[in-house]
């Protein structure tokens, strides 16, 4: 039976690879230069819309997390926070200030989206490219989230506290007399 298993979930994950897409070119790597000299590290965006805070949903752990991921050794940490939320939500974010660092060294950035966004979206379509790991991204409130719903419980605490560091993205309305 275990056999079977090991078998099928081979098979599916190789349709499931060959059938997607791949991920387009990474944009620039928009970051300001207020950081140096320029770390290579693992990386992470922390983008507020509102009093919302935009995470990916894991596909395999069905957890929630921050865009961000794995630096490839060659580039700084701000760009690994770019590019990993570039692959992970196709979001085009400008890499700000560093927040915070983990006691495993993944680095925690304020970013800002690029695009016209505001508060008023709960949920974003998942590119193609990412589906096979980002099953959703979504606004949640980090303050109405139990630690069980995060991939990495234990740092709910300190993002919660560096939430409160990050600039609004959101497109603030105009008053109507300026429309």
């Amino acid at each position: 039976m275990k056999n079977k298993l090991v078998i099928y979930l081979a098979i599916s994950s190789f349709c499931l690879t060959s059938c997607s897409k791949p991920v387009p070119s990474d944009p620039v790597c928009r970051v300001d230069q207020s950081e140096y000299p320029q770390q290579t590290a693992n990386a992470a965006c922390l983008i507020r819309l509102g009093d919302k805070l935009v995470t990916i949903t894991q596909r395999l752990s069905g957890k929630l997390d921050l865009p961000g991921g794995t630096s490839d050794n060659i580039e700084s940490a701000k760009c690994t926070a770019h590019r990993e939320t570039w692959e992970e939500t196709g979001f085009n974010v400008e890499v700000r200030q560093l927040l915070g660092t983990n006691n495993k060294g993944m680095r925690f950035y304020e970013c800002n989206l690029a695009a016209d966004f505001d508060d008023s979206f709960v949920e974003f379509p998942v590119p193609e490219w990412s589906a096979l790991e980002v099953s959703s991204i979504q606004l949640v409130d980090p303050y109405v989230t139990d630690f069980n719903q995060w991939r990495f419980p234990e740092e709910l605490t300190h993002v919660r506290e560096m939430f409160n560091k990050v600039e609004d993205s959101a497109i603030q309305p105009k008053p109507d007399h300026i429309k």
